[in-house]
């Protein structure tokens, strides 16, 4: 399996449909490696999207399935 196809069975736009739980679980990591990401930031790279330190660590403080409802697919 080449590492295209793979990715697209993987994002669930292949042939094999993610069940709703994988679905959700792989969200949650994610959600949590985009915001290891953001906390990696500097001050300057935050102030430039129009956020402080205080809210990158208020969106830590979050639970890994705390997302807003339009990141969940239904």
């Amino acid at each position: 399996m080449s590492t295209r196809s793979l990715a697209r069975v993987i994002t669930g736009h292949g042939i094999i449909p993610r069940t709703r739980w994988l679905e959700r679980l792989l969200t949650m990591f994610d959600v949590r490696r985009t915001r290891i990401d953001l906390a990696r930031l500097t001050d300057a790279q935050l102030n430039d999207i129009g956020l402080t330190r205080a809210d990158v660590e208020q969106e830590l403080a979050r639970a890994a399935w705390d997302v807003p409802a339009g990141w969940r697919r239904r």
